[in-house]
């Protein structure tokens, strides 16, 4: 494989975001309105609100409206279907984000399942996780009316980006959850790599992650992953976002201690981050885009 050995995806992130323009004007010709994201969090100090904040300010500046709902816990799991049932019924709302975490209880099916997949931007629902699992290819992934989790097809659009060359590689994937892990490992697998598919009941993990081409990690634990766990010429994507004893933010992947050995690898902040983003934001406005149709 031919990469860079600091594989960046701040410069990704402009190119997809600059591309959108022409899709933000079209909306607007054609509904006498910018596209609409509608975004849910419920927690104003989490990890994620840092990251609500920056989508609101990117959506801002390419002029799509946004709307931020704080629902409160206080009013229950029911309140937050009915809230979710009229966003998906209001024709000025394109997309629907979810932030996580959520309050107990409410991350389950019924809920990804209550606004309809044309508005579920970050492809949570049973109906885009169900056509993206019986895909077979990419081709058939990129050309789906169904969108698929931002962060895993973040993942995917770095390696295009980086010119990797997947097909038969050995690809060791930690964390399989349903929003990056195992929608990531089928992604992969559909253009031909072997996917090791890894987590906390894993046997010899190190012996995977040393026989691996590429390690991609998306479990949350702060630089758990050291130089002794990788083998010669590995390409290394952090999709980890945590922040350590300093207050500091890093990424599952101990950066300084295995730069010299990894073949690439991605820089946390800067590295998957900006894409994802880049690729949500994409998605609302493919979402407003098939309202013109």
């Amino acid at each position: 494989m031919s990469m860079e050995t600091l594989l960046e995806g701040r410069t990704l992130s402009k190119e997809i975001l600059n591309s959108l323009e022409s899709g933000i004007e079209k909306v607007k010709a054609a509904l006498n309105r910018p596209p609409a994201l509608a975004i849910i969090n419920y927690y104003d100090d989490s990890a994620s609100a840092v990251y609500v904040k920056r989508k609101i300010k990117v959506c801002e500046r390419l002029g799509i409206k946004t709307d931020l709902i704080n629902p409160g816990s206080e009013k229950g799991y029911a309140y937050f279907l009915e809230l979710l049932k009229r966003m998906e019924g209001d024709s000025s709302i394109d997309a629907i984000m979810i932030e996580r975490p959520l309050p107990s209880g409410y991350e389950n099916i019924q809920t990804w399942d209550k606004f309809g997949a044309l508005k579920d931007v970050d492809g949570l629902s049973s109906l885009s996780m169900g056509k993206l699992f019986i895909t077979k290819s990419m081709a058939e992934i990129e050309s789906g009316d169904f969108f698929v989790p931002c962060t895993a097809l973040a993942v995917i659009k770095m390696i295009k980006k980086y010119s990797m060359d997947i097909s038969g590689a050995n690809i060791a994937v930690a964390g399989r959850s349903s929003i990056v892990g195992r929608p990531l490992a089928h992604m992969l697998t559909s253009m031909d790599a072997t996917v090791t598919l890894c987590h906390s009941k894993t046997k010899d993990i190190v012996s995977i992650f040393k026989n691996s081409d590429i390690i991609i990690s998306a479990v949350g634990k702060a630089r758990w992953i050291k130089a002794d766990m990788i083998g010669e010429n590995c390409a290394l994507i952090d999709v980890g976002t945590n922040m350590d004893e300093n207050g500091k933010m890093c990424g599952d992947i101990d950066f300084e201690d295995v730069k010299d050995k990894a073949l690439s690898i991605t820089p946390v902040p800067g590295g998957v981050g900006p894409v994802t983003l880049a690729c949500l934001i994409e998605n609302v406005v493919k979402a407003a885009e098939r309202r013109t149709r």
